[in-house]
């Protein structure tokens, strides 16, 4: 068995899609053992014998029958996420100004450096890093932004989120 992080994109954000988190689990329970939640916005931990692909088609493909509308999932193991963290580029950033974009897949595109105003973004992989001076909801360098420029799906978490999953 693999313990897997899975952060769920645009779940109970806004008016649209709304799910209670407890009927997520309780799905995704159906397929996978050890589901445990952090938080109310698509953040879980899982145990499974799927490779990571696998883990996410299964999941997206099950919350979209269940609840009748389509939701991204980014997986990353346990360990990957761990590197994440110990990989991080902006030793300096305080835990409120660091945040993890996990994309989907890995980009093309050969762009890797980011900066606007004070912000400042790394991709390395699959994860871009951002230094997030001010409040993540003013940056220009957020999730949606990279999902344009880079052509992938993407989902933000702070560090203190990744922190509290690993813990999981």
């Amino acid at each position: 068995m693999v313990r897997y992080a899975v952060f769920l994109r645009g779940v109970n954000v806004g008016s649209t899609k709304r799910v209670k988190v407890d009927d997520i689990r309780s799905t995704l329970s159906r397929s996978f053992s050890c589901v445990q939640t952090y938080g109310q916005s698509g953040n879980f931990v899982l145990d499974s014998d799927m490779g990571k692909e696998n883990v996410s088609s299964a999941i997206e493909t099950d919350l979209e029958k269940e609840f009748g509308f389509s939701v991204f999932c980014i997986v990353r193991t346990i360990s990957e996420l761990q590197r994440i963290v110990k990989n991080n580029p902006f030793p300096n950033a305080g835990k409120d100004e660091l945040f993890f974009i996990f994309m989907k897949e890995a980009a093309s595109s050969e762009d890797d450096e980011w900066e606007h105003n004070e912000d400042e973004a790394k991709r390395i992989g699959d994860v871009i890093y951002l230094n997030c001076r001010d409040e993540y909801h003013r940056t220009k360098l957020s999730s949606g932004f990279f999902e344009k420029e880079l052509g992938v799906i993407c989902t933000a978490r702070n560090l203190n989120t990744v922190n509290a999953v690993l813990k999981l």
